[in-house]
This record gives C-alpha cells, sequence and structure tokens, in this order.
C-alpha cells in the first residue's frame, strides 16, 4: 500500500529526460503542457503510426484511485462526440498511470484569450459547441467537473473541442482530495462544489458561464486561490459588463446562478446562444432646423438694411399722418367736427375765406430732397443711409387736430424699442 500524502490524491509525475516507448507502443517526443495533476506529451503510436498526446499521472496517495482511475478512462474511452478529444488508450503502471488521447493540433482557449480580443459571435459560437457536447456527456451520466479555457481546444478548423472529461472525478464527488482540500485552481469550481454538495451537471453548466465571462473580459472573475478564493463565489455573484452584448449577457446570467435548480440545462444554454442577437436599434433621425440666413455679412445683411429702413420710413408717415386716429374715432367724444362747427359758427366767421395748410417745401439741398436721420439714435447701425428719400409733394393735407408733439415722440421712441429687438434678432444677437 503506497503511503499517503496529504496534498494531492496523485502525485506529478516524474520528468521524462529521455526518449521512452510508454508501455512498449507509444514514443514519447516532447512536452505539450503541463498540469496540477498531469504532465501531456507528443507522441506517436508506433502500432498504428499516428500522432498522440499522453497524459501521464504521477503515483497516487488514495487505494482506490487506480480502480478509480480505470473506471473513468473506460468511460472517456466509450465517449464518441465531434466536440470531444476522443480517449485510445490507457494505463496503470507502477509509479504512474496515462491516457492516450488524440491529437488536437490547434491552441487552447486559454492561450486564445491571452493573445486576442475574441468578438462576441466567436464566444457565442464557442460556447454553443462547447454546451452542445456537454448536453450529450451529461446524456450519457457523466460530469465533468473541470470545465475550464485550458481544457477546451480549437482544432485547425475553428471547432471547440472539450479534453480530460472525468479526470477530475478522480478527486472525488465532490471535488475534494481525501484530505478534504481543493485540488488546482479553484477558479470555475460551482458554489456546490465549494460547499461539498452533491456535484452534476449544472456545475458544469456553471463553470461554462464563467469561461463565457472570461473570453469577453479577458481575465478570470475570481481570482482567489484556495478555498478562500473559492469561498468569493458563495458571497457574490459573477460581475457581467454592461458592454456584454445579448444573448451572450442573458446567457452569462443563468449559466452562473447561485442555486444549481435555476441554471439552464447545457443544451438550453446551446439553444439560448444560438439565437440570433437582436437588431440594434436605430437612433431616431431629427431633421435638420431650418437654416437662419446670415444677416451679419452679404446679400442678407442688405436685405436686413433695406427691410429696416422700410420700416421706419413707415413709422414716420405713420406717426404724422394718423398718429390721432384713436382720439377721433372713439365713442362718447363731445368734440364738434369741422362741419358741425362751420354750421353753428355765426355768418360773418363763416364767409372768412378757409384757411389751408401749406405742404412743406422740400429743401434745396442739391440731393433731390429727403428727411435727415437722427445720427444719434442708439443701436443705429453705422452702414445705413441717415436720409430718408423725401416726402410726395402731393399728399393731402394734413389733419387740423394733430396730436400733441411729446406724445408722439413717446410713440416713436416705444416703436424705436421695438425695432431695435426686431433688428437684433435678424442680425443674430450683434
Amino acid at each position: 500500500m503506497r503511503a499517503p500524502r496529504p496534498d494531492a490524491t496523485r502525485m506529478m509525475p516524474a520528468p521524462v529526460t529521455r526518449p521512452e516507448l510508454l508501455g512498449g507502443r507509444y514514443r514519447l517526443e516532447g512536452l505539450l503542457g503541463q498540469g496540477g495533476m498531469a504532465d501531456v506529451h507528443r507522441a506517436t503510436d508506433t502500432r498504428l503510426n499516428r500522432p498522440v498526446a499522453v497524459k501521464i499521472f504521477g503515483p497516487g496517495n488514495d487505494p482506490t484511485a487506480d480502480q478509480r482511475f480505470e473506471q473513468e478512462a473506460q468511460v472517456m474511452a466509450n465517449l464518441r462526440n465531434p466536440g470531444l478529444v476522443a480517449v485510445y488508450d490507457f494505463a496503470v503502471e507502477p509509479g504512474r498511470a496515462y491516457l492516450v488521447m488524440e491529437l488536437v493540433d490547434g491552441p487552447s482557449l486559454a492561450q486564445v484569450i491571452s493573445s486576442e480580443d475574441l468578438p462576441a459571435e466567436d464566444i457565442r459560437r464557442i460556447g454553443s459547441e462547447v454546451a452542445q457536447t456537454l448536453a450529450y456527456v451529461h446524456g450519457q451520466g457523466v460530469t465533468h467537473r473541470d470545465v475550464k479555457p485550458s481544457n477546451i481546444l480549437i482544432d485547425s478548423e475553428g471547432r471547440a473541442r472539450l479534453a480530460d472529461f472525468g479526470v477530475a472525478s478522480l478527486l472525488g464527488e465532490d471535488g475534494h482530495t481525501a484530505a478534504g482540500e481543493i485540488v488546482g485552481t479553484p477558479a470555475y469550481l460551482a458554489p456546490e462544489q465549494v460547499r461539498g454538495a452533491r456535484v452534476g451537471p449544472p456545475a458544469d453548466v456553471y463553470a461554462l458561464g464563467l469561461v463565457l465571462l472570461e473570453a469577453w473580459t479577458g481575465r478570470r472573475e475570481y481570482q482567489g486561490e484556495g478555498l478562500a478564493g473559492a469561498a468569493e463565489r458563495v458571497n457574490r455573484p459573477p460581475v457581467v459588463p454592461g458592454d456584454v452584448p445579448e444573448p451572450l449577457r442573458s446567457t452569462i446570467h443563468a449559466a452562473t446562478a447561485t442555486d444549481p435548480a435555476r441554471r439552464p440545462t447545457a443544451r438550453e444554454v446551446a439553444t439560448m446562444l444560438s439565437e440570433p442577437a437582436p437588431a440594434p436599434v436605430a437612433a431616431p433621425v431629427r431633421e435638420p432646423a431650418p437654416e437662419r440666413p446670415d444677416t451679419r455679412s452679404g446679400p442678407g445683411k442688405w436685405i436686413a438694411i433695406g427691410a429696416f429702413v422700410v420700416a421706419l420710413l413707415v413709422l414716420l408717415i405713420g406717426l404724422l399722418l394718423f398718429g390721432n386716429s384713436d382720439d377721433s374715432g372713439t365713442g362718447g367724444s363731445t368734440t364738434p367736427t369741422s362741419s358741425q362747427s362751420s354750421e353753428q359758427a355765426p355768418a360773418s366767421e363763416r364767409q372768412e375765406p378757409s384757411r389751408t395748410t401749406e405742404a412743406p417745401q422740400p429743401s434745396d439741398d442739391g440731393g433731390g430732397g429727403g428727411i435727415e436721420l437722427p445720427s444719434d439714435i442708439p443701436g443705429l447701425p453705422s452702414d445705413i443711409p441717415t436720409k430718408l428719400p423725401s416726402i410726395p409733394s402731393n399728399l393731402p393735407s394734413l389733419p387740423s387736430n394733430l396730436p400733441d408733439p411729446g406724445k408722439i415722440g413717446q410713440d416713436a421712441q416705444g416703436f424705436w424699442d421695438t425695432v431695435q429687438q426686431w433688428w437684433r434678432s435678424v442680425g443674430g444677437g450683434s
């Protein structure tokens, strides 16, 4: 009986330093990788003349380790699926045991994640392929117990292949060693594995959810080592970044539920990942606001100035001709009209010649006449003419009841303030 060791079910194998014909058949040709329990070598099957991968385990401390290893190897050798790395042979020798497997000439998913940012479509495709493989294996009554990026190989055709099926069960049903310690990296253990509860297919689904999350973020979600690191997932669920697109985001959430009963099956995960991504919501198209004419330069400026001059001319004429129209038209006025006054006046007064108001004569300034605008009006643009065209001489006589000049000035000032506001809006606030 082998002396018990407290740290592992099987020791690391002794390194192979010279060419060796393992089992009288498999010629070891180079180290492919090392793990917590075994070394993987490239080899050639001299009997069938084909390349293979040989995984060599060291001596074990558990008296039943050899028996359980043979049982698991037989189960794996009977599994046939395109998504699996096939097991060809196995053997238990004094001081070591080994598995002979299909050689997948390609990187592991862990190597791919460390070297590039995978797009969501590739992550979904790889996850769907692994989930379909897990669905097949779960249907055979087998649980992987060690789904992680380094156990997912990408073959020459880009297909994901799941390796090391059943190897983790060498640690026991709960994923612990005989001494009760967790062996290997605990980053992908499900909460029930950490608690020591029964382990089944939901544990593989949980680990796959963490693999999908790591493929997007490029880092492990749970970084701690040993029991303390493994207990972290019991206290908090994994954090899924907000930029993870659908349906990848919802699949990770569902697969990593703390309660195993709430997780989907592996087949349901494959279906969720295969669903088409939702079409991006198009942003509402806003119609461009109508362009305001630039009145600060070019033709727009002169158009605004012309409009300003015309408005000012209308203002002056209107105040002169119709400034008192509101007073003369109000109801209840007792002021007699001109016709009434002429009827009531004495005859001597009626016989007096009528008084006429002569229209102002245009000034002879050599410029054809015109109205001079004040030059000190605040806000008046400096580049508009200060002299307006002359008023025609054939205008009708002005009414005799013109309003008070002070009132006209107040009205003009109010209208001028309005014109200034209009000019500022036309000129863009200048």
